[in-house]
């Protein structure tokens, strides 16, 4: 048993126009003539240049700090440069026949 009274829907007027459903369909795209770079080669970029950022950072700090613990010492950095790049060696004299 409903309580009160029953509420009626408002009918509309049969003359009246009624508004058109959007379809599904594709939106119009306002920038034809200018070109946009994909989201993710942006990202990719910003990646890159944080990375480079970040090692020359921590590459500067490395440095400083051995420079600190080291206080004038000779730094094992050096040595391994020189191991990394062999100096030339003088070149040995070919033996001859012995007569």
């Amino acid at each position: 048993m409903p309580q009160g009274k029953l509420k009626v829907k408002a009918k509309v007027p049969e003359g009246s126009k009624t508004k058109k459903k959007a379809g599904k369909g594709r939106g119009v795209t306002k920038r034809t003539t200018k070109s946009v770079t994909p989201k993710k080669q942006k990202q990719q970029e910003a990646q890159k240049l944080k990375k480079a950022i970040t090692k020359t950072v921590n590459q500067a700090m490395e440095e400083e700090l051995r420079a600190q613990a080291l206080d004038g010492k000779k730094s094992l950095l050096s040595k391994k440069k020189a191991a990394a790049t062999p100096a030339k060696s003088p070149a040995k004299p070919k033996r001859g026949k012995k007569k």
